[in-house]
C-alpha cells in the first residue's frame, strides 16, 4: 500500500509513475490509462475556461463534469481499459474539434481588430495628406509661375527634329532641351521657400536633390530626372501656357510635370521613324 502511495505522489524510485486519482491494486498499464484520463480532464477544464464568456459556456462545463463522473465511475470499478476506449472514441475528438473552433474564432477576431486598426491608420494618413495638401496650396498661391516661358531658339537632345515646334500633350512627342533650366521651390529651415534649379547639364547632386524633392512631394519612388522640355501644358488656373517643364522617368514611362500644381502628364521622346 505504501509503495503505491509513493508511486502515486512521485516519491518512489525512478521508473515508477505517479498517478493522481488512482486506487490500489492497479498495474502499470492501468495507472498509465488513469494518468492519461486525468490529463484529458485537465484539457477539458481548460477548454471550459476558454469558453467561459461564450454562449457555449454552460454546455462545455456540463461536458467536463459528465466526463469527470465517468472517469470516477469506471476507475472505482477498475474498468480502466473501458475508460481509455471512451476517451479515444469521444473525448479526444471533442477536445480537438472545439479547440480548433475556438482558435479560428479568436484568429478571426484578431484579424478584424487588425483590419480596423489599419483602417484607422489609413484614415489618419488621408486626413494628414489633406492637411498637407492645403498647406501646399496656400504656399503655391504665393509662388511665381513655374512654367518658364521661352521665346529664344533652343538646342534639343535627339537625333532628329520634333514633329511640331511646340508639342502638345495630346501628341506627346517631346524633345529634351539641353540648355534651359527650370526653377522649383523647397522648404527651408524656417519654412521659407528656397528656389533651386535643375536641367540637363546639372550636376548629379542637383539632379538627385530634385528627385528627392519629387519623392517627398508626390510620394514617388525610384524617380529619374531625364531633362527639361518645351511643351504647351495644362495649368490649374485654366490657362494653358507654353514653357519649359521637367521630364522624369518613373516605372518605365516618361512624364512631364507642371510645377504649378505638380500634375504628371505622360509623354514620349520623339525619334525619327517612331
Amino acid at each position: 500500500m505504501m509503495d503505491f502511495v509513493r508511486s502515486l505522489f512521485g516519491m518512489k524510485e525512478e521508473g515508477r509513475r505517479a498517478v493522481a486519482g488512482a486506487t490500489a491494486d492497479f498495474g502499470m498499464e492501468e495507472i498509465t490509462y488513469i494518468k492519461e484520463s486525468n490529463r484529458r480532464l485537465t484539457l477539458l477544464q481548460e477548454l471550459s475556461s476558454r469558453y467561459k464568456a461564450t454562449p457555449q459556456a454552460a454546455k462545455m462545463k456540463a461536458v467536463y463534469e459528465k466526463t469527470r463522473n465517468i472517469h470516477t465511475y469506471l476507475v472505482a470499478r477498475k474498468k480502466v481499459h473501458d475508460l481509455e476506449m471512451f476517451h479515444l472514441k469521444n473525448t479526444d475528438h471533442f477536445i480537438n474539434t472545439f479547440t480548433a473552433i475556438l482558435d479560428v474564432h479568436q484568429k478571426h477576431d484578431q484579424l478584424s481588430q487588425a483590419a480596423s486598426a489599419s483602417g484607422n491608420r489609413v484614415e489618419e494618413m488621408v486626413q494628414n495628406s489633406r492637411v498637407e495638401r492645403m498647406k501646399r496650396l496656400e504656399k503655391m498661391a504665393n509662388l511665381p509661375d513655374q512654367v518658364k516661358p521661352i521665346s529664344n531658339p533652343v538646342k534639343f537632345y535627339n537625333a532628329g527634329e520634333a514633329k511640331a515646334a511646340v508639342p502638345r500633350l495630346y501628341l506627346p512627342d517631346i524633345s529634351i532641351n539641353t540648355v534651359e533650366k527650370v526653377t522649383y521651390y523647397t522648404d527651408g529651415k524656417s519654412e521659407e521657400l528656397v528656389p533651386r534649379e535643375v536641367g540637363f547639364t546639372s550636376s548629379k547632386d542637383q539632379k538627385e536633390a530634385f528627385q528627392n524633392h519629387l519623392t517627398a512631394r508626390l510620394g514617388l519612388k525610384d524617380v529619374s530626372f531625364v531633362g527639361n522640355a518645351l511643351v504647351t501644358i495644362p495649368n490649374n488656373n485654366g490657362i494653358t501656357p507654353t514653357g519649359i517643364v521637367p521630364v522624369i522617368h518613373w516605372e518605365g514611362y516618361l512624364y512631364a510635370i507642371n510645377l504649378n500644381d505638380y500634375r504628371l502628364f505622360p509623354v514620349r521622346i520623339y525619334r525619327n521613324g517612331k
